[in-house]
């Protein structure tokens, strides 16, 4: 069983009944899908984002779709399932925190620098004055 469109999918992840949701890349607006991940990793549902809403739109038999969900599959299809499943969380869900911890290389900027030190400045003074 899919669902498709935005609506539908976020109410499959919110009620636990989707097993696996794609998110295709190449949304416009982005803001239509940009809080997807983030509902997908609090309620621990697999995600992938993919390439290209017509390939979406082929699994869903329509000509383009943003987001497609997985929510029911065949007692024969289950072992595929779970091969998809477990790649899915190791490359996406497993590494969100490696991903973002790398995101902007950690390089902050000369105000920013000058403003953390001289927070760490006062901080010590508070601490030797007390």
């Amino acid at each position: 069983m899919i669902r498709f469109g935005i609506q539908n999918v976020t109410r499959a992840i919110e009620t636990r009944k989707a097993q696996l949701v794609l998110i295709a890349h190449d949304v416009d607006p982005l803001e239509v899908v940009i809080f997807l991940p983030a509902l997908c990793r609090k309620f621990k549902v697999p995600y992938a984002i993919v390439k290209k809403k017509a390939a979406l739109g082929t699994v869903a038999r329509r000509k383009t779709a943003a987001t497609v969900a997985l929510t029911e599959v065949n007692p024969e299809d289950k072992q595929t399932l779970s091969k998809l499943v477990e790649s899915v969380n190791n490359n996406f869900l497993e590494r969100a925190d490696e991903i973002r911890k790398h995101w902007g290389g950690g390089i902050m900027s000369d105000r920013s620098n000058a403003k953390q030190s001289k927070l760490e400045k006062a901080r010590l003074r508070d601490l030797t004055g007390k």
